[in-house]
């Protein structure tokens, strides 16, 4: 997956996005075409997260382990790399040492 290192014309929320004690935290933008995304940072942990909206999680710096519910098989991520999650569901995510880096597409 391509993912640019900047976006242009958008709209961010000034308040974070808190999860599990701080260590999960993303911002909220709209982006200029009008799609609703986050950028944020995981520190290292193992996180379960649940969607309304499919999701594409792409990670732009680090590495993760991640398992989508109903799947088997854990996949790992790495920077340019992506999964997708669908919509009323949830999803693992293990950052195993240092911190990991995602934009997060809704919709």
């Amino acid at each position: 997956m391509n993912i640019p290192d900047a976006f242009a014309d958008v709209s961010v929320k000034t308040l974070a996005n808190v999860f599990f004690d701080g260590k999960v935290v993303s911002h909220s933008f709209t982006d200029a075409g009008g799609a609703r995304r986050s950028l944020g940072v995981c520190q290292p942990g193992a996180y379960t997260f649940t969607t309304g909206a499919p999701e594409i999680m792409a990670i732009t710096a680090g590495k993760v382990r991640a398992k989508v519910d109903g799947e088997d098989e854990w996949g790992i991520y790495g920077p340019g790399q992506s999964f997708s999650i669908p919509a009323n569901t949830s999803f693992e995510m293990v950052v195993d040492d240092g911190l990991a880096q995602y934009l997060c597409i809704f919709g």
